[in-house]
C-alpha cells in the first residue's frame, strides 16, 4: 500500500507529533508499505532523503504564523498524491491538514486526519483564535476528512460534536518504541547526575516543550510553593526540552529565588534523554492541553510515577495510573509532588502499574497493526 503522510513537523525536528509519526512511518515501512512523509524543511536540511526506509520529502516553509509552518507546496498536493492509497494528515490545528482537505477534495484520495488533541496555547489573545479556529475552519476540516483518528475516547466525543457520525471516528492510542532505548538502558547514569548537579536530591523531571502550554510557568509556581512555602530543599526539577518560554522560566526562577533547585539542559540526545529517565524519581507533565502524550508513555515505560493534569484525554488514558491534579493548579500541584515522594508505597504500585499498561497496550508493534486495518477499511 502507498501511504502518504503530511505533517507541520518531522524529526529532526522535536516534538510528540514528530515522534508520532516518524514512529507510524517506519512502523509501516517496517511492515512492507510504501512510504512518504511530507513536511516542512524545520530545521533546514536535505530537501529528499530515506530514513528507516521512508521518503521523506522537506518542503520550503514561507511563514511560522502560530508556530505553524506554511508550507505554499503543500497545497499543491495534487502530484505529490498520486497513485497513493491513503493521504493522512497529522494535527487539525495546522496547515498540513489543511492542504489534505483541499487534496482530498481535488483528487479523490482518501483521507484520513489523526486529531491529536485539542490545542491551548495558555495565552488569552492565541486561545481566542483557536476558538474561532474551532468553530469555523476545523468545523470544516473534519467534515471533509473519510476518517479521523483520534487518540482518547473523550477526544472522539470532541470530533462527534461537529456532527460526524462515530463510524467515521476511530480511536488508535500513542505507542512507544520500546527498542529505541535499549542500546542505552543499562548505561550508568552517574556522568549525567554529576553533570546535572542531582547528587543527593530527588529528581522530579520535565520533558517537552518549555511553553505556557505545557505548563511550565504553573510548575515553577508550584515548585515556589514547595521551597519557600513547605520549606523543602531536598527536590531538584530537571526542564528537559526547549521552547519559546526557556529564556523567561529562567527569569521566573530567578524571580522566585529557585534557581538553585531547578535545571534546564535545553534539547538533549537520545543517551541523555535516557539518563534522565532512569536517574529520576517522578515525572511531571502540567499541560493545559494534550493529545495523549509520547512523554508520559515513556516516562510510565521507565518506571516513573507520573503527575499530570486532569483533562479527559489524560484520564481516558492513564486515569488510574497516575496523580491527576486541576489544570492550573500550583497549590494542588505543589502537595501532589510532595505527598507522592513522601509515600514511598504509591510510587512502587504507580511505577509498576504504569511499566505494564505501557508495555502491554502502547508499543508501536501492535498499534500500527490498527492503522492497517483502518487504511484497508478505506480502501476496500
Amino acid at each position: 500500500m502507498r501511504i502518504v503522510q503530511v505533517t507541520p513537523y518531522y524529526p529532526p525536528h522535536t516534538g510528540g507529533i514528530e515522534r508520532y509519526v516518524h514512529n507510524l512511518s517506519r512502523a509501516l515501512a517496517g511492515r512492507g508499505h510504501d512510504v512518504t512523509v511530507l513536511t516542512a524543511n524545520i530545521p533546514k536540511g536535505s530537501p529528499v532523503e530515506t530514513d528507516d526506509g521512508v521518503v521523506v520529502e522537506r518542503c520550503a516553509c514561507l511563514a511560522r504564523p502560530f508556530n505553524d509552518p506554511f508550507v505554499p507546496s503543500f497545497f499543491r498536493l495534487g502530484g505529490g498524491v498520486a497513485g497513493a492509497d491513503v493521504l493522512h494528515a497529522h494535527n487539525a490545528y495546522s496547515c498540513a491538514a489543511l492542504s489534505a482537505g483541499v487534496a482530498r477534495r481535488r483528487c479523490g484520495t482518501p483521507t484520513v486526519l489523526t486529531h491529536h488533541g485539542q490545542h491551548m496555547f495558555g495565552s488569552p489573545f492565541k486561545d481566542l483564535f483557536v476558538t474561532l479556529y474551532r468553530r469555523t475552519v476545523e468545523h470544516g476540516l473534519v467534515h471533509r476528512m473519510d476518517r479521523v483518528v483520534t487518540l482518547s475516547p473523550s477526544d472522539a466525543d470532541y470530533v462527534s460534536a461537529f456532527g460526524i457520525r462515530k463510524e467515521r471516528i476511530s480511536v488508535i492510542p500513542n505507542a512507544i518504541c520500546p527498542e529505541d532505548f535499549l542500546p542505552h538502558i543499562n548505561e550508568d547514569t552517574t556522568g549525567f547526575v554529576e553533570a546535572h548537579r542531582l547528587e543527593g536530591k530527588k529528581r522530579v523531571l520535565f520533558v517537552g516543550q518549555i511553553s505556557t502550554r505545557k505548563g511550565v510557568d504553573v510548575l515553577l509556581r508550584a515548585i515556589n510553593l514547595i521551597v519557600h512555602g513547605q520549606g523543602r530543599d531536598d527536590l531538584v526539577f530537571l526542564f528537559v526540552g526547549d521552547g519559546d518560554y526557556r529564556d523567561k522560566a529562567r527569569e521566573l526562577a530567578r524571580g522566585y529565588r529557585i534557581e538553585g533547585y531547578v535545571r534546564f539542559p535545553g534539547k538533549v540526545g537520545l543517551h541523555d534523554l535516557v539518563s534522565a529517565y532512569r536517574s529520576s524519581d517522578a515525572y511531571v507533565l502540567p499541560s493545559l492541553s494534550e493529545g495523549m502524550p509520547t512523554v508520559i508513555l515513556e516516562a510510565m515505560f521507565f518506571g516513573l510515577p507520573v503527575i499530570t493534569t486532569d483533562l479527559p484525554c489524560l484520564r481516558d488514558n492513564f486515569g488510574d495510573h497516575a496523580v491527576l491534579v486541576p489544570v492550573r493548579d500550583e497549590h494542588a500541584l505543589a502537595h501532589a509532588i510532595t505527598g507522592l515522594l513522601d509515600d514511598a508505597a504509591r510510587c512502587r504500585r504507580l511505577s509498576e502499574r504504569g511499566k505494564e499498561l505501557v508495555r502491554s497496550n502502547y508499543t508501536w508493534n501492535n498499534v500500527v497493526l490498527a492503522y492497517e486495518r483502518l487504511y484497508e477499511q478505506m480502501t476496500g
